[in-house]
């Protein structure tokens, strides 16, 4: 392909782990198309990483819960000839308690968003995506997709559908030029409130938490690697072994001990 035909898209771009793997992108010279919500500040990060590197820099702000999103953005893609080699699924919304207490609005919103978007944006991408020579989906899952997690029971579970979606999908494609990668980190310090969230949490959650730059940074290496599954950090890769180990009953009970307190 010509240079300067491909880009990344990456949704979810403006804020958290989707801010730093567009700046990790860009720092290894990816073009980029960046997806947000409108005024979230995603016009001047992208101009900024624009002045940057050099590199091709587009966005699009849209609601990607709207019925019609997904297909907007392709259209967008196509029209403005956005040839997408490297799709990263980021966007998704997480929400703490009992199912009892939690609004509707906020669950169907993690609902359209974690799973529908993510769903129908590799729908509408990856035919293009098999003709390009290599091409590759990182999906943005959570340690949370591993096991039940009761107090984030719709949050985890939207997790554990990318988790499965990943697999499967990869089964689809054994053979093909496309790769798909779920990545599964455990606490991220994107902001204040996750900061003070996780400190509740107890030791066992400081220590595997991660700034978002490391996350991009285990992120991308593992899918230019041909990587299945991330689990990023040392820690969240222990935990990881150990929670294999435990038994659903065992692992349930430990997660909503620590997660009742919110």
């Amino acid at each position: 392909m010509k240079p300067g035909i491909n880009y990344c898209l990456i949704t979810g771009a403006s804020n958290g782990i989707g801010k730093a793997l567009a700046e990790e992108c860009t720092n290894r010279k990816m073009n980029l198309f960046l997806i947000d919500l409108p005024n979230t500040g995603l016009e001047e990060f992208a101009g900024l990483l624009a002045t940057k590197n050099g590199n091709n820099v587009k966005c699009l702000s849209i609601d990607l819960t709207g019925f019609d999103a997904p297909k907007q953005v392709y259209d967008y893609a196509k029209t403005n000839s956005i040839l997408v080699d490297l799709l990263i699924n980021n966007a998704g919304v997480g929400g703490v308690g009992a199912l009892v207490n939690q609004n509707p609005d906020e669950i169907s919103t993690m609902i359209m968003l974690n799973i529908r978007a993510t769903t129908l944006l590799t729908y509408y991408f990856l035919n293009d995506m098999r003709n390009l020579p290599t091409a590759h989906i990182l999906n943005i899952s959570s340690f949370a997709a591993l096991a039940p997690v009761p107090y984030k029971c719709v949050y985890a579970a939207t997790k554990s559908y990318i988790l499965f979606f990943t697999r499967s999908l990869n089964f689809e494609l054994k053979g093909t030029n496309v790769k798909v990668t779920s990545l599964h980190p455990t606490g991220v310090a994107t902001n204040s409130r996750i900061k003070e969230t996780l400190k509740k949490a107890g030791m066992m959650a400081r220590i595997s938490t991660l700034a978002p730059s490391s996350v991009a940074k285990y992120a991308i290496d593992g899918v230019l690697k041909g990587k299945k599954f991330i689990t990023p950090g040392l820690a969240t890769w222990l935990f990881y072994i150990i929670g294999s180990i435990l038994p659903y009953g065992i692992s349930t009970w430990l997660v909503g001990r620590v997660f009742r307190k919110h």
